[in-house]
């Protein structure tokens, strides 16, 4: 547990942080950037909040909660890396290459970077997961989210699935499952029928349909703790932040319609010019005030609902795969990920990561069932696997891994500002524009940040070039 803030000489504003997440990161980060005097609360003895890692006592390296993905759009993010230090322990793509396997044959999606926007139009016209009538429609579809206004139309496409607009702009089943359903469930953490379409479309226009760069993927070579959490408390700490963790927020004291102090788990109260909460948006709730907590501007947050991630962690006593990772469409089996490769581990046995995404078939089941049946999976998918021997299993289960972009889910998405004078609201799930993403939990954060600055008149000093200013 990090010691308590010494008491300050009072020259810079003081804005209390609660949450340690990677939106209450960046907002501390940004803050201090700022010019402001930053106290951090997070209730964990480490940070990096749903994106952190363990050491597993038995194989003695770092697991991930999940397997988590950038992408080169992911500004903000990449941004935040370079800040912290470890751009050198994660590796972006030179361009997108994913190999897609379905009844044993395999195809790749991948860019052409020298066709621009239409760099996937070589590797898309020769996928073979897909009939020439499902090309044909697909670049129809493609066509018409490239076209689409979401600003304009924010509200009808919020209201309608991606599967129903994809269905009316003459989508086959075939294509959703084969192609379309291949990006928006691991992106968006959902089924195609269960996001909506404004949600779906944003992933396509940022990422595959904005340029070569945006569509490449990113991974980290190192456990998610040291490549954001660890890091991050250390810049803090070198400018002055301070820490409070081990330490739940019980409640926030809301008084003539500002935040008077923060009630810590331990009965100490945090006063502050300014308050943050980077609080996961069911925790946020519980700590307001009930007539606070009540208000139409923070009540429909509780309308949001999460989605589970699922991750499957096998090692084997040899290598049963050459790929970084490889996606399936005809198994249970989503992405499978070589953990052993992307963290340079040697051999000679292989670790490799199952990643289910919209795990809702999986959150429930006995983690022995799942691991058996898994096991008996990658057998029939990878032919190395049936000689293999498991030499350890490992299910990890997060039940509210993203908030679920449901069709609606977007008005109940809170901005940073809120009617309480002196709090301001970070998270991935806040109003981003973004869906439940790394990305979109950095960007809260700047937003949050900017906002204090703006609040309390502050002159922001000369700072770091942001991700905002290299656009």
């Amino acid at each position: 547990m990090a010691d308590e803030p010494d008491t300050r000489d009072g020259s810079a504003e003081k804005v209390v942080v609660l949450g340690g997440g990677l939106s209450g990161l960046s907002t501390a980060l940004r803050l201090i950037d700022l010019g402001f005097d930053v106290t951090l609360v997070e209730k964990r003895p480490f940070l990096g909040g749903r994106v952190f890692s363990f050491v597993d006592p038995r194989e003695q390296v770092e697991v991930d909660n999940g397997q988590h993905v950038f992408l080169g759009c992911f500004i903000y993010y990449l941004d935040y890396l370079d800040t912290i230090g470890s751009s050198d322990k994660a590796y972006l793509q030179e361009k997108l290459r994913v190999e897609v396997v379905l009844d044993g044959k395999s195809g790749v999606l991948t860019s052409a970077p020298w066709l621009r926007r239409l760099h996937l139009l070589p590797s898309f016209a020769t996928y073979p997961h897909l009939g020439v009538k499902d090309k044909l429609l697909v670049a129809y579809g493609l066509l018409r989210v490239l076209l689409t206004d979401r600003a304009g139309r924010s509200a009808e496409l919020d209201g309608e699935s991606a599967y129903d607009w994809l269905r009316r702009h003459h989508q086959t089943e075939r294509a959703i499952k084969n192609l379309w359903n291949v990006i928006i469930l691991p992106t968006l953490n959902d089924d195609v029928r269960d996001v909506s379409a404004g949600m779906a479309i944003m992933v396509f226009q940022e990422s595959l349909l904005k340029g070569p760069s945006d569509a490449a993927i990113g991974l980290s070579r190192v456990g998610l703790t040291s490549l954001n959490g660890d890091p991050a408390r250390r810049v803090l700490e070198q400018r002055g932040a301070h820490m409070i963790l081990g330490k739940t927020v019980r409640s926030l004291r809301v008084e003539g319609g500002q935040v008077r102090g923060v009630e810590l788990s331990d009965g100490h109260v945090l006063e502050s010019d300014w308050y943050v909460s980077a609080l996961p948006f069911a925790a946020l709730l519980q700590t307001l005030p009930g007539e606070v907590g009540d208000d139409d501007f923070f009540s429909r947050v509780a309308a949001l609902r999460s989605s589970p991630i699922v991750g499957i962690h096998l090692w084997y006593d040899r290598a049963i795969m050459d790929q970084d990772f490889v996606a399936f469409l005809d198994s249970p089996v989503q992405f499978v990920f070589n953990k052993s490769l992307i963290q340079g581990m040697r051999g000679p046995g292989q670790y490799v990561c199952i990643s289910l995404s919209g795990a809702w078939k999986f959150a429930d089941r006995p983690k022995d069932e799942l691991a058996e049946q898994f096991i008996a999976e990658m057998a029939r998918l990878f032919p190395r696997a049936r000689q293999a021997r498991v030499e350890r299993a490992l299910i990890v289960k997060e039940p509210h891994a993203t908030f679920s972009s449901a069709p609606g889910a977007a008005g109940n998405r809170l901005p940073q500002v809120t009617p309480v004078q002196n709090l301001f609201l970070a998270g991935e799930w806040t109003d981003t524009g973004w869906p439940s993403t790394m990305e979109s939990a950095v960007r809260s954060g700047d937003l949050a940040a900017d906002e204090v600055a703006a609040a309390s008149k502050a002159r922001p000093r000369p700072s770091m070039t942001s991700a905002r200013e290299r656009v």
